[in-house]
């Protein structure tokens, strides 16, 4: 599909170039202008007509904004009060008309090569992301299975977060917590100590303990004295332990939000994870609701402090405890020198103490207590195991769950791999051999052959003894032939595939600027003789030579002339 007319007028300013209704008939089309004559603005207008307001390069159109593409085939897409394509079957809203009858922006807009080095495409992609375009316009039908298996991957790894939070349903977190609480094992030993005053009780010898216990004097005195201590230190040891669980768990949660907060992305609207590689080529550089930078440097840095703050705490709870153990240590020392000295108290220990004390040493009460809290404490633990076997069932199968979902995403990954290195093999092959053919065409005496890596940076061999250079370490001028031959690679791809998209324009703006004057020749002469249709935008006077014949147009542009105004931001 190549474009037939075009209609531009108030494109962003009112006294932007107007080109009404010029017939092109799918011809090269050189823009001609010097400075400020706006040739970038008409770049930009030709991507607006095609992709909106959002598609262009830091132009704002107007209101009263009016730009019509007519291609070769009858159909047109308008941008004006309503913005529709027209097609033979009938009207469609222009970005559903545009992405059925022409083809998906991500790769259709790699044929738009603008000015500035940093918006071009090679520039703008990630390795992953360049390998991905390449691969759906060589097999738009490889791409979409490998990408079926990277969304089947995605879709996994989704449900296996939600089964691991537990969303919907008791995660396997969340289960695994619950098990931990359960009051087994502190049950267990409640059941022991009790069966041991049970058996004080029946062996009479709880009798002699009590009556001892009742004589006051020195022994008895400081054993009261050394049992409430004990107990006034275990339960401030228990306080500090849980102080210093609550502040591990703290530190580890925040380490588990930064980790979330890098690798992880919601989507707002689905409420899906999305790849943090995804993510950061999808998403703009600046929130879009506050217009700040999308930066995560000053939350880590605030979780950071939080961070070092509960481990200072978590020190100076090590360091009381460890102080507290040592002094009830002290105390058991001293209870258990005491008791070995009074035979009569041999049995004798906290529970039994506490248990006496409370029954005011009147044995009928304490069996009759004792038995009922054996038998309540019995029940307890036959509760809680009962609970165990079923969280440990349901765990069980959580984890028999994401096991099965680990290998299938292993699985999806796995084949997603085998598909791109069977393309990566391809696009090494014919991809890098036709840019390298282009880039030496368009540049004969710069040409060199061109290479890719597995992980889709391009390479280019060096000078002299001087090793591959990626594409960061090209100069300025060469990038912009790298820029162009890419450009036009895909397109002819695009032209020679009937699926990958239709749009079989090149649209350049001043691809040939601060070039030496025989690579402008000669990649003016090679564009023209390109099947594709090109739009190019150019001061300079040199490149018209090349449009000057039947099978191309030249529009000149005129100085724009305002007052009041600055339009070096479009131009």
């Amino acid at each position: 599909m190549k474009i037939s007319r075009l209609k531009i007028e108030n494109f962003a300013i009112e006294e932007s170039p107007v080109i009404n209704e010029r017939a092109v008939s799918g011809r090269d089309l050189l823009l001609y202008g010097g400075n400020r004559s706006g040739k970038t603005l008409t770049f930009n207008a030709l991507l607006y007509a095609l992709y909106g307001r959002s598609g262009t390069f830091g132009v704002t159109p107007g209101q009263r904004s009016e730009v019509t593409a007519y291609f070769d085939n009858s159909d047109a897409v308008l941008r004006e009060r309503r913005h529709r394509y027209e097609h033979e079957d009938g009207a469609l809203d222009a970005t559903q008309g545009v992405k059925q009858f022409i083809g998906p922006e991500d790769t259709v807009r790699l044929q738009f090569i603008p000015s500035n080095p940093a918006d071009q495409p090679i520039s703008r992609l990630d390795g992953d992301e360049l390998l991905n375009r390449i691969r759906s316009v060589l097999s738009s039908e490889h791409q979409s299975e490998i990408e079926r298996h990277r969304r089947a991957k995605a879709e996994i790894e989704h449900l296996k977060e939600i089964r691991r939070r537990g969303e919907d349903r008791p995660g396997v977190n969340q289960l695994e917590r619950e098990l931990d609480s359960l009051p087994i094992s502190q049950t267990e030993n409640r059941i022991e100590d009790i069966e041991e005053l049970q058996r004080l009780i029946n062996s009479g010898e709880i009798e002699s303990i009590s009556a001892r216990l009742q004589k006051k004097d020195d022994v008895t005195e400081r054993l009261d004295e050394l049992y409430d201590k004990r107990r006034a230190l275990e339960d401030t040891l228990k306080q500090k332990r849980r102080e210093l669980g609550d502040a591990s768990r703290y530190t580890q949660e925040v380490n588990d939000l930064i980790i979330d907060a890098i690798e992880e992305f919601t989507c707002p609207v689905c409420g899906r994870l999305v790849e943090e590689r995804v993510a950061r080529n999808r998403l703009p550089s600046n929130c879009p609701q506050c217009g700040r930078p999308r930066d995560l440097s000053e939350l880590r840095e605030r979780l950071r402090e939080k961070v070092d703050e509960a481990d200072t705490q978590v020190d100076e709870l090590k360091d009381e405890i460890s102080e507290l153990e040592e002094e009830l240590a002290s105390v058991k020392a001293e209870i258990t020198e005491l008791q070995e000295s009074e035979p009569e108290l041999e049995g004798l220990n906290q529970f039994i103490r506490t248990a006496l004390k409370q029954a005011d040493h009147d044995l009928d009460q304490l069996q009759e207590r004792t038995t009922r809290k054996l038998e309540n404490h019995r029940n307890e633990l036959e509760q809680a195991k009962s609970k165990k076997e079923e969280f440990e069932a349901k765990l069980a199968r959580r984890r028999d769950l994401l096991s099965a979902l680990d290998e299938s995403a292993e699985l999806a990954d796995e084949e997603a791999e085998r598909l791109e290195q069977e393309a990566f093999d391809e696009i090494r092959e014919e991809f890098t051999d036709r840019l390298s053919a282009v880039y030496k065409s368009i540049a004969p005496d710069l040409g060199t052959d061109v290479g890719i890596t597995p992980e889709g940076e391009l390479e280019f061999p060096g000078t002299g003894s001087e090793g591959a250079r990626s594409y960061d370490r090209l100069s300025s001028g060469e990038r912009r032939l790298a820029n162009l031959a890419f450009g036009l690679t895909l397109a002819k791809f695009a032209q020679e595939s009937e699926d990958a998209h239709d749009w079989e324009v090149l649209v350049l703006d001043e691809p040939l600027t601060n070039l030496e004057s025989d690579i402008q020749d000669a990649a003016a002469r090679y564009l023209r003789e390109a099947d594709v249709q090109v739009i190019m935008t150019s001061p300079l006077d040199r490149i018209q030579s090349n449009f000057r014949d039947d099978e191309s147009e030249i529009v000149s542009l005129e100085r724009i002339r305002t007052e009041d105004s600055t339009l070096e931001e479009y131009l």
